[in-house]
């Protein structure tokens, strides 16, 4: 069989090969090993460098980084920096301990993004900065102005665990898409980033604290992630193209939500006892709320009849025992949804709906329900909630963790013979 020698392989993959090559040390080995990856080296686009241990790397991270991105200035176009080893750069655990302590690891710090961001912010087009939050925490970062004058070509931005300002933030007009995750922003609200930022399509804000009455209002935005960590007395959203929304949040005091276009709403609120205005959804489809009172964000859903699937759940970390879902009665549900053809109940939601005086039934084609390992055989829990529905297809969504596909087969067999005339998977 004849042997295949790395350099036959076509160019396009062995400048993929070198991409993913995270560690400008490795990287400049690579372009020594040949004639072939030391020319391909230089159009390598993409690269990515996360912290390592010291025993691994000796090499201080920033002087890596910096090393880096010198060798690929020329064709730069996506940078991923990540403090977090060994993880993706989504990942929200602590940093290890192992990382000496004398290597600043201050990503976000003006002074380091300064000594290498002018090498490559004409050709840049995606940027990822995960910070050290133990070094970053403490120290209030000008990076969102300083990557807003110099980076006039960037597409998607990412940040997380850093501190930062808004002050002297410029317009970036090309920027589609931006994510902030744990991160602190002193100012009250977030004015400056629909003002600079006015172009964006996909925007996350996953545990952004510091504000107190956040209103977006972007009139391009399309998809929107948003996780609230602290408790603003007021959340407002002006979207007029947005087409999907994942909002979570615990009990704000006022909510509104003016996004007649959306066709998913993922809207967690633990109790929803203020003032919440969901505006008037005209192609609303996929609808899921997580809550300890459906009802009441029932009464202020506009244009429920358009949706296809409905999902209701419980929020997690609440004892049952001290709260209890709402009573959705089946005439209600029927009313709000009558174009439902998908039905998903989670946790203690399978206990919400009641059967009314009328013997009115959800005519549904699938339903689904989500069964917890300790009452895999629930019957009567099951049963109730088939009285409500004609026969149609049932998933049930079991364990991740259990023994194998054949002990999950067993117990959906058990139910199809307990519920023939329902149609098992």
């Amino acid at each position: 069989m004849a042997t295949t020698h790395l350099e036959d392989l076509p160019s396009h993959l062995l400048v993929e090969i070198l991409s993913r090559v995270a560690d400008s040390g490795d990287l400049a080995c690579c372009r020594l090993a040949s004639r072939t990856l030391f020319s391909l080296s230089r159009f390598v686009s993409s690269a990515s460098v996360s912290l390592r241990p010291a025993s691994a790397s000796p090499i201080p991270f920033k002087s890596r980084v910096l090393h880096l991105v010198s060798l690929l200035s020329a064709s730069l176009l996506s940078l991923s920096l990540s403090t977090e080893p060994g993880r993706a750069a989504d990942s929200d655990d602590d940093e290890g301990e192992w990382f000496d302590e004398a290597d600043d690891l201050h990503l976000t710090s003006v002074d380091f993004l300064s000594t290498w961001l002018p090498l490559v912010c004409e050709s840049l087009k995606e940027l990822s900065i995960a910070d050290c939050w133990s070094q970053s925490c403490f120290r209030r970062s000008g990076a969102l102005s300083l990557i807003s004058v110099l980076c006039n070509k960037l597409l998607k931005l990412e940040v997380r665990k850093a501190w930062l300002s808004v002050n002297g933030l410029k317009p970036m007009l090309r920027l589609t898409s931006l994510t902030l995750v744990y991160i602190r922003l002193d100012d009250e609200d977030l004015e400056k980033i629909n003002e600079c930022f006015p172009n964006l399509q996909f925007l996350s804000l996953m545990d952004v604290g510091g504000l107190k009455t956040p209103h977006i209002q972007l009139s391009h935005l399309k998809t929107f992630f948003w996780r609230v960590s602290n408790a603003p007395l007021s959340l407002s959203v002006h979207a007029p193209h947005l087409t999907e929304l994942h909002l979570s949040c615990i009990e704000p005091k006022f909510l509104t939500l003016e996004t007649p276009r959306l066709a998913l709403l993922d809207l967690m609120i633990s109790v929803p006892s203020g003032d919440i205005k969901l505006g008037h959804f005209q192609n609303l489809i996929n609808l899921r709320f997580n809550s300890w009172d459906y009802m009441r964000l029932f009464k202020n859903l506009n244009g429920g009849h358009s949706v296809k699937t409905l999902e209701l759940g419980v929020p997690d970390g609440e004892a049952s025992t001290e709260l209890e879902p709402s009573v959705i009665m089946i005439e209600d549900l029927v009313d709000l949804f009558c174009g439902l053809e998908e039905l998903k109940l989670v946790g203690a939601a399978r206990h919400s709906i009641l059967g009314g005086l009328e013997d009115i039934k959800l005519c549904l084609k699938r339903l689904v329900i989500k069964v917890e390992k300790s009452n895999l055989y629930d019957f009567g829990a099951i049963s109730e909630v088939l009285k409500l529905c004609t026969p149609c297809e049932v998933a049930l969504l079991l364990p991740g963790d259990m023994e194998s596909a054949a002990a999950k087969k067993d117990v959906v067999d058990k139910y199809a013979r307990k519920f023939p005339e329902f149609r098992w998977k």
